[in-house]
């Protein structure tokens, strides 16, 4: 598999190509997302998915509201889009019931925060907090 990716500033990556994002768009079989989101407009709605290789997989684990859960089902459901990943939604716990009815998305819930590293991490946070304020 050849792994390309794109991001707002330079990177030096010895191992994958850094190009333009709507070259990632284009030529991808997998568009994986990594990013975060502060809300507002998506950044993968109907007209990126348009610029898309017909058959592509999408992967959301980042943030719900990245991904237009709307233009995703149209996509499958018209054949652009061959399926997707998704363990974030714009609305949690999941309300979308064209999501919950797609089969050819995959569906988890959202637990990244659930490893014991993340634990730790927010066991140290809490504390501190506690520290700060007595």
């Amino acid at each position: 598999m050849e792994v390309i990716f794109t991001d707002i500033i330079d990177i030096e990556c010895d191992i994958c190509p850094q190009v333009d994002f709507k070259e990632v768009l284009s030529v991808a079989d997998y568009v994986s997302i990594h990013i975060p989101f502060g809300g507002g407009e998506p950044l993968i709605g109907k007209n990126e998915i348009d610029m898309m290789k017909d058959g592509v997989f999408i992967i959301n684990c980042a943030r719900g509201g990245i991904v237009d859960e709307d233009a995703l089902v149209d996509a499958i459901e018209s054949g652009k889009v061959k399926g997707a990943a998704l363990d974030v939604f714009a609305v949690e716990p999941l309300q979308n019931e064209r999501l919950l009815q797609c089969e050819k998305i995959s569906l988890t819930p959202h637990i990244g925060a659930a490893t014991a590293e993340a634990q730790a991490r927010i066991g140290d946070n809490i504390v501190d907090i506690i520290k700060e304020v007595l």
